[in-house]
């Protein structure tokens, strides 16, 4: 009897044993591996292509090159000479002063021409100059807008502008303008001209190229 009991709690114990080693096992083997690496992102190739937002394409040709006008502002860097390196004003005659070759006409002259008419003039006093004309200041372009437009009067852009920029410029037109096409006055050496566009064709896209870069002294009528 005693032997018998003996046995049976022998077993009980056993069986407790494996119950508690089995258990951990289990835990072990449905829990994630630790050291397994995680899953590898989609590379930039395999992910679908995203529009690129903000994106705009060209709709105009690049300006001309500015021409220099009166009261602008010149720098001439005259390579290794801090003496001739100056920053001077166009007078109201269109030249500028400069040492040695004192005055040169720059008005109606791209930077690039003036640099090269400014080196030639040089090499009667120096070898081998190399000039550069930067225009710091500009100041000489002043375009008037009349007619249906919320402020009418000169209006002086920093740089050249088209014509939806000078009449945004002057605040826009008002509710009555824009029915009928604008009237570009413009000087020519040949007499005056007159340029007619479409406001409506240049906003609806229809005639892109009617909104024309303006030149200083046009005369803008807004109807």
């Amino acid at each position: 009897m005693i032997a018998a009991r003996e046995g049976l709690i022998r077993v009980l114990a056993l069986w407790c044993v494996w119950i508690a080693l089995s258990i951990p096992a289990q835990v072990f083997a449905a829990s994630p591996d630790q050291d397994q690496p995680p899953a590898a992102e989609p590379s930039p190739q395999e992910s679908p292509a995203k529009p690129v937002v903000g994106t705009a394409k060209e709709v105009y040709p690049a300006e001309p090159q500015y021409r220099i006008g009166v009261e602008d502002v010149l720098l001439v860097s005259v390579w290794r000479d801090a003496d001739l390196t100056r920053e001077v004003p166009v007078r109201p005659d269109g030249k500028i002063s400069l040492p040695l070759i004192q005055d040169i006409a720059a008005a109606g002259k791209t930077p690039a021409e003036l640099g090269k008419e400014i080196q030639v003039r040089l090499k009667e006093f120096m070898s081998n100059p190399s000039v550069t004309v930067v225009v710091r200041e500009i100041n000489s372009i002043k375009i008037y807008l009349l007619g249906e437009v919320a402020r009418p009067g000169p209006v002086t852009p920093k740089s050249q502008v088209r014509l939806l920029q000078a009449i945004s410029m002057a605040g826009g037109i008002t509710p009555f303008g824009g029915k009928k096409k604008i009237a570009i006055f413009r000087k020519t050496p040949s007499g005056e001209k007159v340029i007619e566009v479409s406001y409506e064709a240049i906003v609806s896209g229809k005639r892109p190229d009617d909104n024309v870069a303006l030149q200083s002294g046009d005369t803008v009528v807004v109807r």
